[in-house]
């Protein structure tokens, strides 16, 4: 799944007349690899990458590689999105797919006052890498919507947790004039309303087929994700037990000292990724289903209810009942 974005890379490094034999430095990829279906772990993907840049010496190296991307070159993930049936639908499998392409990053998909935002976060990495890595994702999305999205029919915004380049036309041709620095985050955002626009190439027949091979790459690549994501997993998977940090450690094929470790390089701690588990599943039992307050806290480990209601504030700034009829209120 990685063939293609390497090919990219190497596409705009020679158009640089840059000597590419150094891209795959200490990666343990040989240029003969190329030629191969490949999944490359995320310290691999973070090696090359690195080597790019500092290749490049230049910081709007990721910009350049993800407009790039455009949907033909992606295969069957590109033949997958333009068969969706709404922009929204292609939203989050583009978003899905590129969480794969990239393990370092920990992105999001959140609803938030009438917008959809994919957002970035990637605390451990060092700053040029994980600037690079922000801006290829973003730029690659907008390359894809470029194909899906008629002009002017959703609106797009876009901010950076960096400063300004010196240059910033480059920034506003691809994402408009809308176009934040120096914020207290890394996010891309649309309309909602927009998202509900249907795509001209829509198959739904083609598309749960391509699809269907989609899910069968992304599970071959065993290394995918964060440790932080592949521990949220394996809650998720838990049932109604939630395992301690001992067994996910087991699960995962690392000592608990080395779980720990590697959580806190991503800025994670244990009991922090078992809240945000029990919070989407408290939400989902409150939107989704009937079950009561009590049979909801007793599904995720609490002694009682009352313990619940707290947590659940804490978490989410709001009580499960609240939750429970605004869901209802949007339904009616």
């Amino acid at each position: 799944m990685h063939s293609f974005y390497l090919k990219t890379l190497i596409k705009v490094l020679k158009a640089r007349r840059l000597d590419v034999n150094r891209l795959l430095n200490h990666s343990g990829i040989k240029e003969a690899d190329l030629e191969k279906e490949l999944n490359l772990t995320a310290q691999q993907l973070d090696t090359i990458s690195t080597n790019g840049i500092e290749m490049s010496q230049d910081l709007q190296l990721g910009l350049l590689v993800g407009s790039s991307m455009d949907i033909p070159s992606q295969g069957i993930f590109g033949y997958a999105i333009i068969t969706s049936t709404t922009i929204g639908d292609a939203l989050k499998l583009m978003v899905r797919y590129n969480r794969a392409l990239l393990p370092s990053l920990d992105v999001k998909v959140l609803s938030r006052e009438s917008r959809v935002e994919v957002l970035i976060k990637a605390p451990h990495l060092p700053d040029n890498l994980r600037r690079f890595y922000i801006e290829l994702l973003y730029a690659a999305i907008m390359r894809s919507g470029d194909t899906l999205i008629p002009k002017g029919r959703t609106s797009i915004h876009v901010e950076f947790d960096y400063d300004a380049p010196y240059d910033k036309v480059p920034y506003q041709q691809l994402f408009g004039s809308k176009v934040k620095f120096s914020s207290n985050r890394s996010v891309l955002s649309f309309d909602e309303a927009g998202l509900d626009l249907g795509i001209a190439t829509a198959n739904p027949v083609a598309r749960d087929i391509f699809r269907r091979q989609c899910d069968r790459l992304l599970s071959k690549d065993t290394h995918r994700g964060m440790v932080s994501e592949r521990v949220q997993e394996v809650l998720l998977l838990s049932g109604t037990e939630f395992p301690t940090s001992m067994r996910v450690a087991n699960q995962l094929h690392m000592s608990e000292s080395t779980l720990q470790r590697r959580l806190a390089k991503e800025g994670y701690k244990f009991q922090q990724l078992l809240d945000q588990v029990r919070n989407k599943l408290a939400h989902e039992y409150l939107t989704g289903t009937q079950l009561t307050i009590n049979e909801i806290s007793a599904l995720l480990g609490f002694s009682d209810a009352a313990n619940f209601r707290r947590s659940f504030k804490r978490w989410s700034k709001k009580i499960p009942t609240e939750v429970r009829n605004e869901a209802l209120y949007r339904q009616s």
